[in-house]
């Protein structure tokens, strides 16, 4: 098993946009793999990371995503992480758990790494033993999320953001809303609603939302909308921008706060040059992410017990499952009973490999 990581901490956000995949285009690109002799793969995309998980040489996943994506492998390979056999079995359960995320144990990344895990087996690019993978990480993160003060004081993007906009300006303001029926979007807009201190109006796009305290109107009205709002929060997976300065120089110039949530952007950089307007994108989160991370360091080695535990149970399960069919064969001779088998494994194992096996017998007598 290898992953291939491109994410916020190696690479920058236009660069992570630029390597983005829609639903559509990541099961061609799986597929793609595939018939290039990757055996299994996943393919993991949000905001903050792009991760493929695959059988078989890293390489053709790099050189196919430069193809793919119309990049230079060599701008790839400077931004990416590999990670082999058992460190790519822990980055996995690591990812899943939220241990690797921008905001330490977000609640998104679960739900995201289950949906490219089901993508990948509803389009047939998932073997037996990345089922069982992929179910082990899982289920590790949901453990990680009950047993730990890392959910009970879980914060992501949306909600740090969300905290932002608050304290933008005091009193009642005006929110924007572009994508707030996406997954973001929807957290986003619960928590701004939290505050009890927010005007809400979205723009109804591809997905309806059936929320009285927020006002809908028609995508391609937003521009008018910007006049009157506080506030405008973009959080799309839209290929291209959502607004673009040039559609809104004839803004009356006051205090605005643009906030991108999107990979590739959604907003064009050019607003926050226009009068009284300030933006702030996935990337500005890191300073407040790193700020909230500190609170909840003392539960990582908690987390990393669970997921080293659960790693563990997975490969004694794998091994197991592979000796199984030969088990027969190789026991057959041990007709001695269990002194006899212990001597015997006595001759043919190191020192190390001895004591292990004394250690695990001992347990099993308590």
């Amino acid at each position: 098993m290898f992953v291939v990581s491109i994410n916020f901490k190696t690479a920058s956000e236009r660069l992570r946009g630029r390597l983005a995949l829609s639903d559509e285009n990541v099961v061609d690109y799986m597929k793609r793999l595939r018939q290039n002799g990757i055996s299994e793969c996943v393919f993991l995309s949000t905001c903050n990371r792009l991760e493929i998980y695959g059988s078989g040489e890293y390489q053709k996943a790099t050189r196919l995503l430069a193809r793919y994506t119309d990049t230079d492998v060599s701008l790839i390979r400077e931004h990416l992480l590999i990670f082999q056999g058992e460190d790519a079995l822990r980055h996995l359960f690591r990812v899943a758990s939220g241990l690797e995320s921008m905001v330490i144990g977000e609640d998104e990344i679960l739900g995201q790494v289950k949906r490219a895990y089901f993508l990948a087996q509803s389009s047939g690019c998932l073997g037996e033993e990345f089922h069982q993978i992929f179910q082990a990480a899982l289920a590790a993160a949901k453990k990680v999320k009950t047993d730990t003060l890392l959910s009970k004081t879980s914060v992501s993007v949306a909600t740090i953001g969300a905290a932002y906009c608050h304290k933008f300006t005091e009193g009642s303001k005006k929110i924007l809303m572009i994508g707030a029926g996406g997954e973001i979007g929807k957290k986003m807009r619960m928590d701004l609603l939290s505050y009890g201190d927010c005007e809400i109006t979205a723009t109804i796009h591809r997905t309806h939302i059936n929320d009285p305290r927020i006002s809908l109107i028609p995508y391609e009205e937003r521009y008018q909308a910007v006049e009157e709002a506080d506030i405008i929060i973009s959080a799309t997976k839209s290929p291209h921008y959502t607004m673009t300065a040039t559609h809104l120089n004839g803004l009356t110039p006051r205090k605005r706060l643009f906030v991108d949530l999107a990979v590739p952007k959604d907003l064009d950089e050019e607003i926050a040059k226009l009068p009284g307007a300030s933006m702030i994108g996935i990337d500005d989160f890191k300073k407040l992410a790193r700020e909230n991370n500190q609170v909840k360091m003392s539960q990582m080695s908690l987390a990393e017990e669970i997921i080293e535990e659960a790693m563990d149970d997975l490969i004694k399960e794998s091994l197991f499952r592979k000796f199984m069919p030969r088990m027969e064969s190789l026991t057959e001779g041990f007709t001695g009973g269990i002194d006899h088998f212990i001597f015997e494994y006595k001759k043919e194992a190191s020192a190390k490999e001895l004591q292990t096996f004394i250690n695990v017998l001992e347990r099993m007598g308590r």
